[in-house]
């Protein structure tokens, strides 16, 4: 699946730097901290960053290619973790300043010793435009492996990787291209790895 996925972001990255008309393709970076939400004594800081490529088509609809990676620190078991996700988002226009939206994306993660597993979310939110400039964003994501066997195996767990995440965003625009952004998250799991508190700090580029 990582062939897959490495595949289909050149495919996307080609399509974006040829768009034309309607469609208007972007890149995004962010870096993020984490830290275990729930288990202070044994807490573990995380580190990562991410780069995603997609286009934006008229009828508000994005596909995405994201790759990143995540860093432990030297008292993780296993260290650095990459990751690559697929996501389609449709997003509706209910009033002027209230814009709801959908997501689907498909991922693979790949830890130490490239072991690896597929796994899935489910995302939904709103966003509210605050100013002409500046607006807030908040939703909620389910993710899940497509099999808990291979998460359990990749990373010698007992748990699953079932999780609900909150998060809440500014965004703010700094010219008609340019957007950056602040978002606190949390979410909760059967795996405390995966019940982490985190702040990301995002920027988009539209062409």
């Amino acid at each position: 699946m990582k062939k897959l996925f490495i595949a289909s972001s050149i495919m996307l990255v080609c399509f974006a730097a040829h768009a034309e008309g309607d469609f208007s393709p972007f890149v995004m970076f962010d870096v993020n901290s984490e830290r275990d939400a729930k288990h202070d004594g044994i807490a573990r800081d995380y580190i990562g960053a991410n780069l995603t490529v997609g286009v934006k088509t008229p009828n508000k609809i994005e596909y995405t290619i994201k790759g990143g990676v995540s860093r432990k620190d030297e008292s993780g078991t296993h260290s650095i973790n990459n990751n690559f996700e697929v996501k389609i988002k449709k997003s509706y226009k209910l009033t002027d300043t209230i814009s709801p939206y959908v997501a689907l994306r498909l991922g693979e993660k790949i830890g130490k010793d490239a072991n690896h597993f597929a796994h899935y979310a489910i995302d939904g939110g709103v966003k509210f435009k605050l100013l002409d400039n500046l607006a807030f964003d908040t939703g909620l994501r389910y993710r899940n492996a497509l099999d808990n066997d291979a998460y359990q195996k990749a990373f010698s767990r007992t748990y699953t990787y079932e999780s609900i995440r909150l998060h809440g965003m500014l965004l703010f625009d700094l010219d008609k291209t340019n957007t950056i952004g602040l978002r606190y998250s949390q979410s909760t799991a059967d795996d405390y790895y995966e019940e982490r508190k985190s702040w990301r700090l995002h920027y988009q580029h539209n062409y």
